[in-house]
């Protein structure tokens, strides 16, 4: 496939740095600052664009902050200007780049796919496997520390090899050196950078090692196959092939029979929440962002009875009292 080029002059024309403006606008939770960017909406986007333009962008501190739910993360947030640009470079340097080369069984972080499209491609495996051979055999990967782990020198090599235009290039560089090591897990370009990463995984499991059934959601991945002895040849293989990409596998990486209870994406093989403490933290941070203005009261009731359908338990949102 050729490499892209003439991709910068599309993050500087006006009526794309305007979408980024509205879609950055839309989706940030601090709605002071969302108030005072908005009261300047014109000097802001001309600005962005007499920096882009001119390619004097250089982006500016992260502010770092940790989470602990469901695990510890570190996660970063940008200002309103660098989170435009990094709208800008990701949806029209790196979408047209790098999206036509990815295969859609890696399901993260695109449209149309996403969580319920991974689930989905698990229940379908699921199905045909059990038809064609009763009892079949799940190889469960889990990568050590994704992001913080992602090699530059790697990732701007195979970023190379997908684009042409040098001025593309160099803010897509500069963007991935903001960080010491790795990527930051919050900011747009991370998130399609980091699916980009394990694409050449994706084809050798696909095309090398013949795995006819495998999904891939970011650094989580399964193989379904018949054989035990083949997935546990695979799996050296995919140690073989992570060593080089400066990755390795970490302990919940393991092989499951059919019969067993194993998990994917929270959630088992029947689409069931595996942990239900994740679903009453979830309600209850929709419900504060609710109380707060945050959300309309249909994205609420929306979301409660999305995850009603998906407990099937009437007693669980009692006891939360809604």
């Amino acid at each position: 496939m050729k490499r892209k080029s003439k991709l910068y002059d599309n993050i500087c024309k006006f009526e794309n740095i305007e979408s980024a403006y509205d879609e950055v606008c839309k989706n940030t939770k601090n709605k002071n600052k969302v108030a005072n960017f908005r009261e300047y909406k014109c000097l802001y986007i001309s600005r962005i664009h007499n920096i882009l333009e001119n390619k004097r962008y250089i982006p500016g501190p992260y502010n770092e902050f940790t989470i602990y739910e469901p695990k510890e993360r570190k996660i970063v947030s940008q200002n309103m200007q660098d989170k435009i640009i990094n709208h800008l470079v990701a949806r029209f340097i790196l979408y047209p780049a790098i999206l036509p080369c990815l295969l859609d069984i890696n399901v993260a972080s695109r449209k149309n796919l996403g969580t319920s499209s991974g689930l989905k491609f698990v229940q379908n495996f699921h199905r045909i496997c059990t038809t064609k051979y009763n009892t079949y055999y799940i190889l469960k990967c889990d990568i050590s520390k994704f992001f913080a782990s992602i090699n530059h020198d790697i990732l701007k090599a195979k970023v190379k090899r997908r684009i042409k235009d040098k001025d593309a290039l160099k803010i897509i560089f500069d963007i991935i050196d903001t960080e010491k090591n790795g990527l930051s897990i919050g900011a747009m370009t991370s998130q399609i950078l980091a699916i980009f990463y394990l694409n050449d995984l994706d084809h050798y499991i696909k095309e090398i090692l013949k795995i006819k059934y495998y999904v891939r959601y970011q650094d989580d991945f399964l193989l379904f196959h018949h054989s035990k002895e083949y997935l546990k040849y695979c799996l050296e293989n995919i140690k073989n092939f992570l060593e080089k990409e400066k990755l390795r596998l970490n302990d919940k990486t393991r092989i499951y029979k059919s019969t067993n209870n194993f998990s994917f994406l929270g959630r088992d093989i029947k689409n069931h929440y595996i942990r239900y403490r994740n679903i009453k933290r979830k309600i209850k941070s929709r419900i504060f962002l609710y109380k707060f203005e945050a959300i309309p009261l249909s994205s609420l009731v929306s979301s409660l009875i999305c995850y009603k359908n998906l407990t099937k338990k009437d007693k669980f949102f009692k006891d939360l009292n809604i």
